[in-house]
């Protein structure tokens, strides 16, 4: 038996689940784009921004960088035991994977942060992908405990003792899983210095920041209720865990903010229609935001290795 031969079969199995992915992905996004022509009104959505008062786009806004510069800070204490690195370098780096995932199908982009914390800190990628799973399941649960208290249908103070009570599950069951998924992924002796939970406060915050500025913008345009408008918010941003991704979520986040709503179907080309408005103006600034990094400023203190 000719051993140069074994690696082939492999190859080529890996070289047909891309294609399969792509065209699914290409698929599914084409199916959303002609779904998302057919039900979205822009006439009335044209109306609707137009009687929506400049402070509201800007308290959007405002909570959308809040959000992004939490997870600069997240970066920031995450490293600070290798070498210290300002905010500002620190919220280019997250900006800039950001943008990267964006622009990029089925998530493709998430390589950006590993390059840009083994630039700026020299760490191995390795080390640097551990973070990123934790941080990514970190961003899981926050939205799982979100999902509960905008989507049971039970009284607020049931849906809040839930979420308590879910939390110290958490606690009590995620040090023996952490350590299953590093061993699962051969990364147990790469994994930094800092316990599971490190960061998970900052991804609370970013993600009930995000809902909020994203689910008032949408209960503000489409006219419906703000409970309605943030669990669409959260809708969306759980449309963006499947893996058939296309560009940017484009269809995807609409389909879910819409379904999130639970509206009766005579909302629906307002509720689609916003929720292209909201998906544009989000996309919008975290792009714009990252122009702006990128831009030769004067560094604000801390060490700066990445090129701009």
């Amino acid at each position: 038996m000719n051993p140069g031969n074994t690696a082939a079969p492999s190859r080529g199995a890996i070289t047909r689940s891309r294609v399969l992915r792509w065209t699914l992905t290409v698929a599914v996004a084409a199916l959303l784009w002609v779904w998302l022509a057919k039900h979205a009104n822009f006439g009335e959505l044209l109306r609707q921004a137009g009687r929506l008062p400049g402070w509201a786009w800007c308290a959007a806004a405002a909570g959308l960088l809040g959000g992004h510069a939490l997870r600069a800070w997240r970066l920031q204490r995450e490293w600070r035991h290798v070498q210290h690195v300002s905010l500002w370098q620190c919220l280019r780096i997250l900006l800039l994977h950001n943008a990267m995932v964006l622009v990029m199908p089925l998530r493709s982009g998430e390589v950006g942060f590993l390059w840009g914390v083994q630039r700026q800190w020299g760490v191995g990628w390795g080390a640097a992908g551990v973070v990123l799973l934790r941080w990514r399941l970190q961003d899981v649960l926050a939205l799982a405990l979100l999902a509960v208290l905008l989507f049971l249908p039970l009284p607020l103070s049931l849906r809040l003792a839930i979420a308590v009570a879910g939390t110290l599950a958490l606690f009590a069951v995620m040090p023996f899983l952490w350590s299953w998924l590093l061993a699962r992924t051969g990364r147990a002796g790469a994994a930094s210095p800092a316990p599971w939970w490190a960061g998970l406060p900052a991804s609370a915050a970013n993600w009930t920041l995000k809902v909020l500025a994203n689910g008032g913008l949408l209960a503000a345009l489409s006219g419906i209720p703000l409970l309605a408008g943030l669990r669409g918010g959260l809708g969306g941003e759980l449309a963006g865990v499947q893996p058939l991704q296309p560009p940017a979520g484009l269809g995807t986040y609409e389909a879910g903010t819409w379904l999130a709503t639970a509206l009766p179907s005579t909302w629906q080309a307002q509720v689609v229609s916003a929720a292209l408005a909201v998906h544009a103006f989000s996309l919008a600034v975290a792009l714009l935001a990252t122009l702006v990094t990128r831009l030769p400023l004067p560094a604000w203190g801390g060490s700066e290795k990445i090129a701009s």
